[in-house]
Protein backbone atom coordinates (compact mmCIF):
# COMPACT_ATOMS: atom_id res chain seq x y z
CA UNK A 1 0.00 0.00 0.00
CA UNK A 2 1.45 3.20 -0.91
CA UNK A 3 0.30 7.26 -0.70
CA UNK A 4 2.80 8.61 -1.46
CA UNK A 5 2.66 10.21 -5.32
CA UNK A 6 6.20 9.43 -6.51
CA UNK A 7 4.61 5.63 -6.61
CA UNK A 8 2.59 6.71 -9.63
CA UNK A 9 4.61 9.36 -11.04
CA UNK A 10 5.04 9.04 -15.00
CA UNK A 11 2.59 5.87 -15.28
CA UNK A 12 0.90 5.28 -18.60
CA UNK A 13 -2.43 4.21 -17.49
CA UNK A 14 -5.73 3.50 -19.73
CA UNK A 15 -8.37 5.51 -17.68
CA UNK A 16 -7.69 8.18 -14.74
CA UNK A 17 -11.30 8.18 -12.41
CA UNK A 18 -11.28 11.96 -10.65
CA UNK A 19 -13.49 11.36 -7.53
CA UNK A 20 -13.41 8.84 -5.22
CA UNK A 21 -17.23 9.64 -4.06
CA UNK A 22 -19.34 6.30 -4.15
CA UNK A 23 -19.94 6.62 -8.18
CA UNK A 24 -16.18 7.34 -8.73
CA UNK A 25 -14.77 4.10 -6.39
CA UNK A 26 -17.72 2.31 -8.28
CA UNK A 27 -16.22 3.24 -11.59
CA UNK A 28 -12.64 2.73 -10.49
CA UNK A 29 -13.84 -1.07 -9.66
CA UNK A 30 -15.82 -1.83 -12.50
CA UNK A 31 -12.89 -0.72 -14.46
CA UNK A 32 -10.23 -2.66 -13.13
CA UNK A 33 -12.30 -5.90 -12.65
CA UNK A 34 -12.75 -5.18 -16.68
CA UNK A 35 -9.43 -5.02 -17.24
CA UNK A 36 -8.31 -1.82 -17.64
CA UNK A 37 -5.07 -0.36 -16.05
CA UNK A 38 -6.70 2.36 -13.45
CA UNK A 39 -5.79 5.44 -11.76
CA UNK A 40 -8.61 7.15 -8.65
CA UNK A 41 -7.98 10.05 -7.06
CA UNK A 42 -9.56 12.11 -5.21
CA UNK A 43 -8.58 15.52 -3.42
CA UNK A 44 -9.81 14.31 -0.37
CA UNK A 45 -10.22 11.32 1.45
CA UNK A 46 -12.08 8.50 -0.43
CA UNK A 47 -16.04 9.04 0.32
CA UNK A 48 -15.47 12.27 2.33
CA UNK A 49 -17.36 14.55 0.24
CA UNK A 50 -20.95 14.17 -0.72
CA UNK A 51 -21.25 10.75 -0.22
CA UNK A 52 -20.12 11.47 3.11
CA UNK A 53 -23.45 13.66 3.98
CA UNK A 54 -26.62 11.64 2.26
CA UNK A 55 -29.58 11.12 4.25
CA UNK A 56 -27.93 7.46 4.82
CA UNK A 57 -31.31 5.98 3.67
CA UNK A 58 -31.32 3.13 0.88
CA UNK A 59 -34.25 4.72 -0.49
CA UNK A 60 -37.03 2.67 -2.11
CA UNK A 61 -37.72 4.69 -4.94
CA UNK A 62 -41.44 6.06 -4.08
CA UNK A 63 -40.75 9.89 -5.31
CA UNK A 64 -40.40 8.78 -8.71
CA UNK A 65 -44.10 7.31 -8.94
CA UNK A 66 -45.16 10.84 -7.88
CA UNK A 67 -45.65 13.17 -10.48
CA UNK A 68 -46.42 17.00 -10.14
CA UNK A 69 -49.49 16.38 -11.98
CA UNK A 70 -52.76 14.36 -11.88
CA UNK A 71 -52.04 10.88 -12.13
CA UNK A 72 -54.17 10.71 -15.50
CA UNK A 73 -52.27 12.75 -17.24
CA UNK A 74 -49.44 9.86 -17.85
CA UNK A 75 -51.73 9.40 -20.56
CA UNK A 76 -50.62 12.43 -22.39
CA UNK A 77 -47.00 11.90 -20.40
CA UNK A 78 -45.90 8.18 -21.70
CA UNK A 79 -42.62 9.27 -21.75
CA UNK A 80 -42.31 10.55 -18.36
CA UNK A 81 -44.39 7.83 -17.07
CA UNK A 82 -42.01 4.92 -18.58
CA UNK A 83 -38.85 7.10 -17.34
CA UNK A 84 -40.52 7.45 -14.07
CA UNK A 85 -40.93 2.82 -13.73
CA UNK A 86 -37.65 2.60 -14.96
CA UNK A 87 -36.45 4.74 -11.96
CA UNK A 88 -38.58 3.39 -9.21
CA UNK A 89 -37.65 -0.34 -10.94
CA UNK A 90 -33.71 0.82 -11.06
CA UNK A 91 -33.81 2.06 -6.71
CA UNK A 92 -36.03 -1.18 -6.32
CA UNK A 93 -32.83 -3.30 -7.82
CA UNK A 94 -30.30 -1.47 -6.40
CA UNK A 95 -32.00 -1.78 -2.93
CA UNK A 96 -31.86 -5.69 -3.53
CA UNK A 97 -28.39 -5.97 -4.36
CA UNK A 98 -26.96 -3.61 -1.95
CA UNK A 99 -28.96 -5.99 1.11
CA UNK A 100 -28.10 -9.39 -0.23
CA UNK A 101 -24.34 -8.17 -0.69
CA UNK A 102 -23.39 -5.80 1.74
CA UNK A 103 -25.75 -6.86 4.91
CA UNK A 104 -23.07 -5.56 7.41
CA UNK A 105 -22.93 -2.39 6.16
CA UNK A 106 -27.02 -1.72 6.21
CA UNK A 107 -29.28 -2.14 8.99
CA UNK A 108 -33.11 -2.70 8.32
CA UNK A 109 -35.70 -0.13 9.86
CA UNK A 110 -39.56 0.73 10.13
CA UNK A 111 -40.78 3.59 8.45
CA UNK A 112 -43.71 5.47 8.24
CA UNK A 113 -45.39 7.37 5.47
CA UNK A 114 -48.36 9.49 7.20
CA UNK A 115 -51.65 9.68 5.35
CA UNK A 116 -53.94 12.81 5.70
CA UNK A 117 -57.30 13.94 4.89
CA UNK A 118 -57.32 15.80 2.51
CA UNK A 119 -54.08 15.68 1.69
CA UNK A 120 -52.46 15.20 -1.89
CA UNK A 121 -51.24 11.67 -0.89
CA UNK A 122 -54.62 9.74 -0.22
CA UNK A 123 -54.22 6.31 1.29
CA UNK A 124 -55.18 4.45 -2.41
CA UNK A 125 -52.58 6.59 -3.79
CA UNK A 126 -50.22 5.94 -1.09
CA UNK A 127 -51.19 2.05 -1.85
CA UNK A 128 -50.78 1.97 -5.41
CA UNK A 129 -47.21 3.57 -5.08
CA UNK A 130 -46.36 0.46 -2.83
CA UNK A 131 -47.68 -1.91 -4.65
CA UNK A 132 -46.39 -0.61 -7.57
CA UNK A 133 -42.39 -0.57 -6.02
CA UNK A 134 -43.51 -4.40 -5.47
CA UNK A 135 -43.52 -5.34 -8.89
CA UNK A 136 -41.37 -3.57 -10.12
CA UNK A 137 -38.75 -4.44 -7.70
CA UNK A 138 -39.63 -8.36 -8.29
CA UNK A 139 -40.42 -8.59 -4.72
CA UNK A 140 -36.55 -9.77 -4.38
CA UNK A 141 -36.23 -7.82 -1.09
CA UNK A 142 -39.89 -7.23 0.28
CA UNK A 143 -40.71 -3.81 1.85
CA UNK A 144 -43.04 -5.42 3.91
CA UNK A 145 -45.90 -3.20 3.40
CA UNK A 146 -49.31 -2.52 5.35
CA UNK A 147 -51.30 0.77 5.96
CA UNK A 148 -52.80 0.65 9.51
CA UNK A 149 -55.15 3.01 11.25
CA UNK A 150 -53.83 5.40 13.59
CA UNK A 151 -55.01 3.87 16.79
CA UNK A 152 -53.67 0.18 15.61
CA UNK A 153 -50.38 2.01 14.44
CA UNK A 154 -50.30 4.20 17.64
CA UNK A 155 -50.24 1.20 20.02
CA UNK A 156 -47.86 -0.34 18.36
CA UNK A 157 -45.25 1.84 17.35
CA UNK A 158 -43.92 4.55 19.79
CA UNK A 159 -43.45 7.64 17.01
CA UNK A 160 -47.20 7.27 15.63
CA UNK A 161 -48.14 7.52 19.27
CA UNK A 162 -46.11 11.19 19.36
CA UNK A 163 -48.57 11.88 15.82
CA UNK A 164 -51.63 10.80 17.20
CA UNK A 165 -53.12 13.80 17.97
CA UNK A 166 -52.82 15.21 14.42
CA UNK A 167 -56.74 16.20 13.51
CA UNK A 168 -56.11 15.33 9.90
CA UNK A 169 -54.25 12.54 10.26
CA UNK A 170 -56.08 9.02 9.06
CA UNK A 171 -53.54 6.14 8.84
CA UNK A 172 -50.26 5.52 8.58
CA UNK A 173 -48.56 2.74 5.61
CA UNK A 174 -45.59 1.32 7.23
CA UNK A 175 -43.07 -0.23 5.51
CA UNK A 176 -39.22 -1.62 5.55
CA UNK A 177 -36.50 0.84 4.58
CA UNK A 178 -32.79 0.52 4.97
CA UNK A 179 -29.83 2.45 6.44
CA UNK A 180 -26.04 2.51 5.47
CA UNK A 181 -24.29 2.42 9.15
CA UNK A 182 -22.37 4.80 7.35
CA UNK A 183 -21.83 5.63 3.82
CA UNK A 184 -18.51 6.95 3.99
CA UNK A 185 -17.51 3.46 4.89
CA UNK A 186 -19.25 1.57 1.38
CA UNK A 187 -17.22 4.17 -0.31
CA UNK A 188 -14.11 2.72 0.99
CA UNK A 189 -14.56 -0.99 1.21
CA UNK A 190 -15.46 -0.16 -3.10
CA UNK A 191 -12.22 1.43 -3.03
CA UNK A 192 -10.25 -1.12 -1.41
CA UNK A 193 -11.57 -4.01 -3.62
CA UNK A 194 -10.81 -1.57 -6.66
CA UNK A 195 -7.20 -1.71 -5.29
CA UNK A 196 -7.35 -5.80 -4.90
CA UNK A 197 -8.23 -6.11 -9.06
CA UNK A 198 -5.17 -3.56 -9.77
CA UNK A 199 -6.14 -0.02 -9.45
CA UNK A 200 -3.75 2.76 -8.51
CA UNK A 201 -5.71 4.79 -5.95
CA UNK A 202 -4.52 8.01 -4.27
CA UNK A 203 -6.64 10.21 -1.76
CA UNK A 204 -5.43 13.51 -0.76
CA UNK A 205 -4.25 14.47 -4.51
CA UNK A 206 -5.99 17.21 -6.13
CA UNK A 207 -6.21 17.69 -9.97
CA UNK A 208 -4.43 21.00 -11.09
CA UNK A 209 -4.09 20.13 -14.35
CA UNK A 210 -5.88 18.51 -17.54
CA UNK A 211 -4.16 18.53 -20.60
CA UNK A 212 -5.75 17.10 -24.00
CA UNK A 213 -3.54 15.12 -26.53
CA UNK A 214 -6.47 14.68 -28.78
CA UNK A 215 -6.58 11.20 -29.94
CA UNK A 216 -3.83 10.27 -27.95
CA UNK A 217 -5.42 10.80 -24.41
CA UNK A 218 -4.44 12.84 -21.61
CA UNK A 219 -1.44 14.16 -19.61
CA UNK A 220 -2.73 14.62 -15.75
CA UNK A 221 -1.06 17.06 -13.21
CA UNK A 222 -1.45 16.14 -9.48
CA UNK A 223 -0.46 17.14 -5.80
CA UNK A 224 -0.51 16.02 -3.10
CA UNK A 225 -3.27 17.96 -0.58
CA UNK A 226 -1.52 17.43 2.38
CA UNK A 227 2.02 17.96 1.54
CA UNK A 228 3.79 21.01 0.07
CA UNK A 229 5.42 20.22 -3.27
CA UNK A 230 4.75 16.97 -4.13
CA UNK A 231 3.31 16.65 -7.79
CA UNK A 232 3.07 13.48 -9.83
CA UNK A 233 1.99 13.74 -14.21
CA UNK A 234 0.55 10.78 -15.30
CA UNK A 235 -1.10 9.38 -18.54
CA UNK A 236 -4.17 8.63 -19.18
CA UNK A 237 -6.09 7.28 -22.63
CA UNK A 238 -9.72 8.36 -20.81
CA UNK A 239 -10.16 10.64 -18.66
CA UNK A 240 -13.87 9.73 -16.38
CA UNK A 241 -14.72 12.90 -14.04
CA UNK A 242 -16.79 11.66 -11.21
CA UNK A 243 -16.16 14.58 -8.90
CA UNK A 244 -19.75 15.25 -7.45
CA UNK A 245 -20.84 18.70 -7.12
CA UNK A 246 -16.87 19.91 -8.02
CA UNK A 247 -17.71 18.01 -11.77
CA UNK A 248 -17.56 21.61 -13.55
CA UNK A 249 -14.37 22.50 -11.38
CA UNK A 250 -12.61 19.80 -12.67
CA UNK A 251 -13.57 20.17 -16.16
CA UNK A 252 -12.04 23.84 -16.13
CA UNK A 253 -8.61 22.03 -15.21
CA UNK A 254 -8.48 21.41 -18.95
CA UNK A 255 -8.44 25.16 -19.50
CA UNK A 256 -11.36 24.68 -22.39
CA UNK A 257 -14.29 26.26 -22.60
CA UNK A 258 -17.18 24.33 -20.75
CA UNK A 259 -21.37 24.64 -20.17
CA UNK A 260 -22.63 24.21 -17.08
CA UNK A 261 -23.28 20.40 -16.32
CA UNK A 262 -24.91 20.34 -12.87
CA UNK A 263 -27.22 22.12 -10.20
CA UNK A 264 -25.26 21.88 -7.06
CA UNK A 265 -28.71 21.07 -4.07
CA UNK A 266 -27.80 21.68 -0.52
CA UNK A 267 -29.01 19.57 1.95
CA UNK A 268 -28.93 20.45 5.84
CA UNK A 269 -30.11 17.35 8.61
CA UNK A 270 -30.40 18.20 12.04
CA UNK A 271 -29.80 14.97 14.60
CA UNK A 272 -32.31 15.85 17.79
CA UNK A 273 -32.83 12.95 20.34
CA UNK A 274 -36.38 11.84 20.40
CA UNK A 275 -38.29 9.77 22.99
CA UNK A 276 -36.78 6.60 23.83
CA UNK A 277 -40.22 4.38 22.17
CA UNK A 278 -39.04 5.82 18.71
CA UNK A 279 -35.68 3.88 18.72
CA UNK A 280 -35.35 2.22 15.42
CA UNK A 281 -38.15 3.95 13.72
CA UNK A 282 -38.56 6.69 10.75
CA UNK A 283 -40.55 8.48 8.81
CA UNK A 284 -40.74 9.74 5.12
CA UNK A 285 -43.36 12.84 4.30
CA UNK A 286 -43.51 15.88 2.12
CA UNK A 287 -42.94 19.08 3.89
CA UNK A 288 -45.07 22.34 3.83
CA UNK A 289 -43.31 23.36 1.28
CA UNK A 290 -43.98 20.54 -1.13
CA UNK A 291 -40.02 18.78 -0.50
CA UNK A 292 -39.42 15.42 1.00
CA UNK A 293 -39.21 15.80 4.18
CA UNK A 294 -38.03 12.96 7.13
CA UNK A 295 -36.61 11.54 9.85
CA UNK A 296 -33.99 8.72 10.26
CA UNK A 297 -33.42 7.08 13.10
CA UNK A 298 -29.63 7.43 14.07
CA UNK A 299 -28.08 4.86 16.72
CA UNK A 300 -30.77 6.04 19.89
CA UNK A 301 -31.02 9.49 17.86
CA UNK A 302 -33.12 10.76 15.09
CA UNK A 303 -32.32 13.36 12.60
CA UNK A 304 -34.89 15.66 10.28
CA UNK A 305 -34.06 16.72 6.71
CA UNK A 306 -33.37 18.00 4.43
CA UNK A 307 -33.63 20.97 3.10
CA UNK A 308 -33.53 21.48 -0.73
CA UNK A 309 -31.73 24.81 -1.92
CA UNK A 310 -30.09 25.46 -5.08
CA UNK A 311 -26.19 26.45 -3.73
CA UNK A 312 -23.49 27.99 -6.25
CA UNK A 313 -20.60 28.11 -4.40
CA UNK A 314 -17.44 26.23 -3.91
CA UNK A 315 -19.14 22.72 -2.14
CA UNK A 316 -16.15 22.81 0.36
CA UNK A 317 -17.43 26.30 1.73
CA UNK A 318 -20.71 24.88 2.52
CA UNK A 319 -22.25 25.44 6.01
CA UNK A 320 -25.52 25.19 7.96
CA UNK A 321 -27.19 28.11 8.79
CA UNK A 322 -29.27 28.88 11.70
CA UNK A 323 -32.56 29.56 9.64
CA UNK A 324 -31.53 26.39 7.83
CA UNK A 325 -32.34 25.18 11.42
CA UNK A 326 -35.21 26.83 12.67
CA UNK A 327 -36.60 25.19 9.18
CA UNK A 328 -36.00 21.86 9.99
CA UNK A 329 -37.11 22.54 13.35
CA UNK A 330 -40.11 23.79 12.40
CA UNK A 331 -41.52 21.02 9.97
CA UNK A 332 -40.46 18.72 12.87
CA UNK A 333 -42.68 20.30 15.15
CA UNK A 334 -45.64 20.03 12.61
CA UNK A 335 -45.12 16.58 12.53
CA UNK A 336 -44.43 15.76 16.12
CA UNK A 337 -46.24 19.28 18.12
CA UNK A 338 -46.20 17.82 21.34
CA UNK A 339 -41.91 17.63 21.54
CA UNK A 340 -41.45 21.54 20.93
CA UNK A 341 -37.67 21.25 19.43
CA UNK A 342 -35.87 23.77 19.93
CA UNK A 343 -32.26 25.02 18.94
CA UNK A 344 -30.97 23.64 22.54
CA UNK A 345 -32.30 20.53 21.70
CA UNK A 346 -29.70 19.71 18.28
CA UNK A 347 -26.86 16.96 19.25
CA UNK A 348 -25.22 18.39 16.05
CA UNK A 349 -26.13 19.21 12.37
CA UNK A 350 -24.57 18.63 9.01
CA UNK A 351 -24.97 19.65 5.08
CA UNK A 352 -23.98 18.27 1.73
CA UNK A 353 -24.18 19.69 -1.59
CA UNK A 354 -25.73 16.97 -4.10
CA UNK A 355 -25.07 17.50 -7.52
CA UNK A 356 -27.97 16.93 -9.71
CA UNK A 357 -27.79 17.27 -13.85
CA UNK A 358 -28.19 20.58 -14.54
CA UNK A 359 -31.15 20.79 -17.54
CA UNK A 360 -33.53 23.29 -18.96
CA UNK A 361 -35.68 19.90 -19.80
CA UNK A 362 -38.07 19.70 -16.56
CA UNK A 363 -38.04 15.58 -16.83
CA UNK A 364 -33.88 15.59 -16.99
CA UNK A 365 -33.34 17.40 -14.30
CA UNK A 366 -32.74 14.25 -11.56
CA UNK A 367 -31.38 11.94 -13.88
CA UNK A 368 -28.14 10.16 -14.14
CA UNK A 369 -26.42 11.22 -16.98
CA UNK A 370 -22.92 10.34 -18.37
CA UNK A 371 -21.90 13.36 -20.61
CA UNK A 372 -19.26 12.63 -23.38
CA UNK A 373 -16.82 15.64 -23.15
CA UNK A 374 -15.91 15.21 -26.87
CA UNK A 375 -18.90 17.01 -27.84
CA UNK A 376 -17.37 19.99 -26.11
CA UNK A 377 -13.70 19.66 -27.19
CA UNK A 378 -12.39 17.67 -24.90
CA UNK A 379 -12.11 14.04 -26.30
CA UNK A 380 -12.19 10.89 -24.32
CA UNK A 381 -13.43 12.61 -21.11
CA UNK A 382 -16.46 11.41 -19.64
CA UNK A 383 -18.53 13.27 -16.69
CA UNK A 384 -20.58 11.88 -14.65
CA UNK A 385 -24.10 14.03 -13.07
CA UNK A 386 -27.03 13.04 -11.11
CA UNK A 387 -26.18 9.79 -9.23
CA UNK A 388 -27.52 9.38 -5.54
CA UNK A 389 -25.40 6.82 -3.50
CA UNK A 390 -28.19 4.03 -3.82
CA UNK A 391 -27.37 3.93 -7.77
CA UNK A 392 -23.83 4.09 -7.49
CA UNK A 393 -23.01 0.29 -8.64
CA UNK A 394 -24.95 0.94 -11.74
CA UNK A 395 -23.46 4.24 -12.37
CA UNK A 396 -20.06 1.97 -12.24
CA UNK A 397 -21.05 -0.40 -14.71
CA UNK A 398 -22.51 1.94 -17.42
CA UNK A 399 -19.31 4.08 -17.51
CA UNK A 400 -17.55 0.96 -18.04
CA UNK A 401 -19.62 -0.13 -20.66
CA UNK A 402 -19.11 3.06 -22.26
CA UNK A 403 -15.69 3.40 -21.90
CA UNK A 404 -15.37 0.12 -23.67
CA UNK A 405 -17.49 1.11 -26.38
CA UNK A 406 -14.30 3.39 -27.08
CA UNK A 407 -11.28 1.65 -25.20
CA UNK A 408 -10.14 -1.86 -25.22
CA UNK A 409 -8.77 -3.42 -21.98
CA UNK A 410 -4.70 -4.17 -21.80
CA UNK A 411 -5.15 -6.52 -18.72
CA UNK A 412 -6.93 -10.15 -18.30
CA UNK A 413 -10.48 -9.19 -16.74
CA UNK A 414 -11.01 -10.34 -13.18
CA UNK A 415 -14.46 -10.58 -11.09
CA UNK A 416 -15.29 -7.89 -8.58
CA UNK A 417 -16.28 -8.17 -4.64
CA UNK A 418 -19.70 -6.18 -3.11
CA UNK A 419 -18.60 -7.84 -0.17
CA UNK A 420 -17.84 -5.87 3.05
CA UNK A 421 -14.66 -5.18 4.06
CA UNK A 422 -14.45 -6.40 7.75
CA UNK A 423 -11.62 -5.92 9.93
CA UNK A 424 -10.38 -8.84 11.52
CA UNK A 425 -12.09 -9.96 14.70
CA UNK A 426 -9.80 -9.82 17.74
CA UNK A 427 -11.91 -9.95 20.68
CA UNK A 428 -9.62 -9.17 23.13
CA UNK A 429 -9.07 -6.09 22.07
CA UNK A 430 -10.01 -3.17 23.87
CA UNK A 431 -12.87 -0.13 22.76
CA UNK A 432 -11.20 2.95 22.00
CA UNK A 433 -14.61 4.48 23.35
CA UNK A 434 -16.69 2.97 26.74
CA UNK A 435 -19.46 4.88 24.66
CA UNK A 436 -19.29 3.48 21.66
CA UNK A 437 -18.01 0.04 22.21
CA UNK A 438 -18.00 -1.31 18.32
CA UNK A 439 -14.80 0.00 17.64
CA UNK A 440 -11.72 -1.51 19.04
CA UNK A 441 -7.98 -0.87 19.55
CA UNK A 442 -6.92 -3.29 17.12
CA UNK A 443 -10.04 -1.76 14.35
CA UNK A 444 -8.16 1.14 14.36
CA UNK A 445 -4.65 -0.43 13.89
CA UNK A 446 -5.96 -2.53 11.11
CA UNK A 447 -7.26 0.47 9.56
CA UNK A 448 -4.61 2.62 9.56
CA UNK A 449 -1.87 -0.11 8.78
CA UNK A 450 -4.19 -1.50 5.43
CA UNK A 451 -6.56 1.44 4.45
CA UNK A 452 -5.03 4.50 3.05
CA UNK A 453 -5.52 6.43 6.50
CA UNK A 454 -3.73 10.03 6.25
CA UNK A 455 -5.08 12.21 9.01
CA UNK A 456 -7.18 11.43 12.17
CA UNK A 457 -10.37 12.28 10.36
CA UNK A 458 -9.92 9.59 7.72
CA UNK A 459 -9.55 7.17 10.85
CA UNK A 460 -12.52 8.54 12.99
CA UNK A 461 -15.22 9.42 10.43
CA UNK A 462 -14.75 7.21 7.29
CA UNK A 463 -12.69 3.93 8.45
CA UNK A 464 -14.64 3.41 11.68
CA UNK A 465 -17.53 5.62 12.55
CA UNK A 466 -16.55 6.80 15.91
CA UNK A 467 -16.69 10.53 14.54
CA UNK A 468 -20.86 10.14 13.74
CA UNK A 469 -21.28 8.77 17.79
CA UNK A 470 -23.37 11.51 19.67
CA UNK A 471 -19.84 12.76 21.02
CA UNK A 472 -18.53 12.61 18.03
CA UNK A 473 -15.45 10.91 18.80
CA UNK A 474 -13.98 14.44 20.57
CA UNK A 475 -13.33 12.29 23.72
CA UNK A 476 -11.10 9.63 22.29
CA UNK A 477 -9.55 11.47 19.67
CA UNK A 478 -6.13 12.02 21.51
CA UNK A 479 -6.00 8.17 22.11
CA UNK A 480 -7.02 7.06 18.53
CA UNK A 481 -4.31 9.34 17.22
CA UNK A 482 -1.97 7.91 19.97
CA UNK A 483 -2.82 4.51 19.24
CA UNK A 484 -1.88 4.38 15.62
CA UNK A 485 0.91 7.06 15.74
CA UNK A 486 3.78 4.69 15.36
CA UNK A 487 1.61 3.21 11.91
CA UNK A 488 1.08 6.28 10.57
CA UNK A 489 4.71 7.57 11.62
CA UNK A 490 3.30 10.40 13.94
CA UNK A 491 5.61 12.10 16.59
CA UNK A 492 4.18 13.93 19.21
CA UNK A 493 3.55 17.15 17.69
CA UNK A 494 2.33 15.69 14.66
CA UNK A 495 -0.30 14.41 17.55
CA UNK A 496 -1.29 17.29 18.74
CA UNK A 497 -2.08 18.79 15.41
CA UNK A 498 -4.05 16.16 13.83
CA UNK A 499 -5.83 16.19 17.39
CA UNK A 500 -6.46 19.55 17.12
CA UNK A 501 -7.23 20.24 13.29
CA UNK A 502 -9.77 16.89 14.28
CA UNK A 503 -11.58 18.70 16.62
CA UNK A 504 -12.00 22.17 14.46
CA UNK A 505 -13.23 19.76 11.57
CA UNK A 506 -16.12 18.70 13.56
CA UNK A 507 -16.96 22.04 14.86
CA UNK A 508 -16.85 23.87 11.52
CA UNK A 509 -19.04 21.01 9.79
CA UNK A 510 -21.60 19.97 12.23
CA UNK A 511 -21.15 22.82 15.16
CA UNK A 512 -22.38 20.00 18.03
CA UNK A 513 -23.28 20.62 21.27
CA UNK A 514 -20.66 18.75 22.90
CA UNK A 515 -17.66 20.89 20.24
CA UNK A 516 -17.53 23.31 23.43
CA UNK A 517 -15.79 20.61 25.83
CA UNK A 518 -12.44 20.88 25.39
CA UNK A 519 -10.78 17.83 23.82
CA UNK A 520 -8.94 15.73 26.89
CA UNK A 521 -5.19 15.64 26.64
Amino acid sequence: MSTHLSGIDNRAYDVVVIGGGAAGASTAQNLAAAGYKTLLVDKGDFGSGTSSRSSRLLYCGLAHLSPDYPIWKFIIHPRDLLRRLWMASLAMKCRAQLVRTMPERLKPLTFFFPVYRGGQYPGWKVDLGFRMLELLGLRRVSLNYRRLSIRKAARKYGMVGLMAEHKDLSSIAVYTEYQYNWAERICVDTVLDAERLGADIRNYARVTKLESRGSDGWVVTVEDALSSGETATVTGKMIVNTAGPWVDRVNAASGKPSRKHLVGIKGVNVVVKLPPQCEGQGLETISSIDQPFYCMPWGKYHFFGPTETIFEGDPDDARVLPEEIDFILDQANRLFPTLKLKRSDVVYSWCGIRPRTSSTAKEGIKALTIHDMGEEGMPNMLALTGTPIMNHRYAGSKITEQVGATLKPTLPARALSHAAKLFPQNHGSPAVDADHPGVSLADLRHAAGNEHVRTLSDLLFRRTDLGWSPSMGLGAARRAASEVADILGWDAARIDREVEQYEKFVRENFDPAIASEKVPG
